[in-house]
Order: structure tokens, then sequence, then C-alpha cells
């Protein structure tokens, strides 16, 4: 809305989540187990930005278990978009710190990041002040350290003067905002693209040079400068270091060159948290972007009978097998040993088992357990999802539930179920209402 140049001096990002979301609170790091902090419904995550449009620059060294190709999967599908070929991990073993092995999940292209972290929180300034709670129609500004860039640059930059020698995590304000008539929380952040903007956002009158330093004027063409600066000047000892080539390829670039934001490139992983700590995970992941197509194993984004052949293929290989399927029986199913931390892409309906209720199937909507029927086992699951108009569904992997393919399960999806349902052991005569849908 309104109106935006692309040549202009600040970028701002929005992220508009459905429903009452509150800012998240704290759980790690040294701060105590108060995820619910600023009211029941926190939002935990990242939302990663792709600045020079190449995958092999930027990234997660450390924990990329915590970002959107080390999750994908966990939604039962691949990204179909052809720069995440081979780099989302598929289960837990993809996180083998290795930076040269496949899949390379360790390299997403980020350059910056949002990080929807409590502990990252230096002050609130809240538009209510009769109460902590993030509540309907509010409008609150965290200020902290929740703009960061990629963390996997930390080793090979000289970028100085903040909490961590490499990083660039300047103080930002993040803008939480519910609106009661749509119901939807906005997160919006406003960051310089220049340390002539930011000289103009501080009031300051001269402009700072390009430092390297996020604790004075601080910008992403600072930002940016300062990794062509790095790799132009790279000592020995980071040449020869295997994950170099995470910032190497900034060598020689012009950092005003990827000063537009409409050809950043965005990624989101988002979620809450468990109502207690030690639960066999951190987070709850509920949403990403892009999304991926459930039963899509090979990220072609159609479901077809390759994916069939790779999940009757993977079924086969692992069950029974020691390492992979925690009953050690050859049953028919794969029950995931540590599910939770471990995961698997075959997993569609993530309930930690590979089973046939996981199968894609060919031809028949609504035919949630895929025995090539649509009976009342296939109305729980249909049940499970259902979550009225212009609402995202109620739990991930529904795809199979919208019908009509407008991002809700309502009653007009429910009347194209209605006409599927044949009863079981009977075929339907349905036909998918969406091409390419996942049915």
């Amino acid at each position: 809305m309104g109106e935006w140049n692309a040549a202009g001096a600040f970028f701002r990002l929005d992220l508009v989540l459905a429903g009452l979301v509150n800012p998240p609170g704290t759980f790690g790091y040294g701060f105590p187990y108060d995820p619910f902090r600023y009211g029941p419904n926190p939002v935990f995550g990242y939302i990663e930005i792709d600045m020079d449009a190449d995958v092999d620059t930027g990234g997660e060294l450390d924990h990329p278990e915590l970002r959107y190709l080390g999750n994908a999967a966990r939604f039962g599908g691949l990204p179909a978009e052809a720069r995440y070929a081979g780099r989302a991990a598929l289960g837990l073993s993809a996180f083998d710190g290795a930076f040269n092995t496949p899949p390379f999940v360790e390299r997403s292209g980020e350059e910056f990041h949002i990080a929807l972290h409590g502990w990252q929180i230096d002050q609130v300034i809240r538009s209510d002040q009769t109460g902590t709670a993030f509540g309907p129609g509010d409008t609150w500004i965290l200020v902290g350290h929740l703009f960061h860039r990629a963390h996997a640059y930390e080793r090979f930059s000289y970028a100085c003067c903040t909490s961590n020698l490499g990083s660039y995590e300047p103080v930002v304000r993040l803008r939480f905002a519910h609106d009661i008539a749509t119901d939807r929380t906005r997160i919006s952040l406003v960051y310089p693209l220049t340390n002539q903007a930011s000289a103009v956002s501080s009031g300051q009158g001269t402009v700072e040079p390009l430092d390297g330093d996020a604790s004075n004027q601080n910008s992403v063409l600072e930002a940016l400068d300062d990794l062509i600066f790095s790799v132009n000047n790279a000592p020995a000892a980071w040449t020869t270091d295997p994950a170099y080539g995470i910032v190497s390829r900034w060598g020689g670039k012009n950092a005003h060159m990827f000063l537009d934001p409409t050809q950043w490139r965005i990624t989101i992983l988002v979620g809450t948290s468990y109502a207690a700590a030690g639960e066999d995970a951190v987070f709850v992941w509920t949403d990403i972007a892009p999304n991926v197509l459930p039963g899509d194993f090979d990220g072609s984004g159609t479901v077809d009978a390759a994916d069939r052949s790779r999940f009757d293929n993977h079924l086969a290989f692992a069950d029974g097998r020691a390492g992979w399927d925690e009953d050690g029986e050859v049953n028919g199913r794969v029950q995931l040993p540590g599910f939770g931390w471990n995961f698997s892409v075959f997993d569609v309906n993530y309930d930690g088992r590979i089973d046939p209720a996981d199968r894609p199937t060919a031809g028949v909507p609504g035919d949630f357990d895929g025995d090539a029927d649509v009976d009342l086992a296939d109305f729980s699951g249909f049940q499970a999802c259902f979550n009225g108009p212009n609402r995202p569904p109620a739990k991930s992997g529904c795809v199979r539930a919208d019908f009509d393919g407008d991002g809700d399960v309502d009653l007009t999806d429910f009347g194209v179920f209605q006409v599927c349902f044949n009863g079981p052991n009977r075929r339907t005569a349905c036909q998918p209402a969406v091409p390419g849908a996942a049915f």
C-alpha cells in the first residue's frame, strides 16, 4: 500500500500472520523458560533475505537445523524452486557439519535475517501500558538486535565493535501491530539501505564512512561492503577453511548493485513454542514460505508416479533396518528413531511413522489415508484441516483438503468432499478440482 521507490533510501519488510500473534518470549541462551511472556501465541523463527540472488553466498553454518532448508521437509515435501535442488534436508542425518557434503543445507544464500527471538529484545514500547500481554488492536515496538547479517560470514569478516567479532547485528525497531477488523498481526521492519539514510533516521548531519561497525551508523550497504572488503583482503587462514566458499563469491562485487529490495529473495520459517521445557524439539514449526507440496519428494512441483516410486523405495530400504526403523521389524512401517529432533520427508502426515497413510495417491481427491476410497476415515482427515474461510488450515499438510486452491479449508471445500464421499472399499469417480493438486 502507499507509494514506494526501488531507488529509495530505506526498505520495509512486512510479514502478515492470521490471528493475534504475540511477540516471542525467552527459553534459552541463559534466559528463563518464558516463551509466553507477551501472550499465549508467541511467534518464533526466521525471515531470511538473499540480497544478491546467489544461493552459494550466505547461509547458516552452525545451526542449519533451525532454518528453512533444515525444516521444509517436515511439511512432507521438498521446495520446488530450482535454487534449492539438493539443499533441503530430508531428515536429521543431513546435519553432518560438513560444508562440502550434500545436501548443501548450510547454503541458503541468506545475507540477512530477521530473528524472532525474545532473548534479543532489549526494550518494548507498548501502545497499551496497562498490561504485559500483546492484545487485540495493540501496536508494540520491539527494540533490540533482531536483524542480523548471516552468521556464516562471521568467521570471514573484519566487521568489529559489536558483541561477536565478525558479526553485523544493528539495533533495530521491529513493529508488531494487530488489526481487529481483519484479525491479522503485521510484523514490520524499516531499515536504511545506506549510511546516508542511517544519518537521516538518527538525526545526524554528518554521514560516517563505511567502517563495518554496526554500533554507529549502519546500513545494508555497509554490511555488504564489509563482505567485499573482507574477501578482497582475506588472510590465508580463511581461504583454506572448507567453508570459505560461503563468502568467497563476494570478492570483486559492487555492494551498490544489491540495494533494490524488489530483487531480493525471501524464505520464511516461523512457529511457536511448547508449553513446557524439555520436549523433544525446540520449536513447533507451523508455516514456511515458499511452501512445499506434500508428497512432492523430488521438488518437481507435482506429485506423480516418480514420487510414489521414491516413497516405495525408501520404505522398502528403511523398514526394519537398524538406525532407520525404531521397531526393528519388517512390517511395512518405519518408526522414526528420536522423532521430533529427527524427521523424514516421507512422513507426510508428520506422526513419526512412514507407512501407507503417507504414500501419495493419484486421482482420488479427499483420500487422506491412501487406500483409494473416500470414507469416514478420510472425513476425519478433512475435519482436522477445516478452519473456515480466509483462514489458514487448522494444521499443516492440508493441500488435499483445499479443493479450490484458495488457501483455506471451508464449506466450499466440504461441498466437494461430499461429492467425492463414496464409502469404504469403493473407488470415487471424483477428479482433482485443482490442476497439480496432491491427490
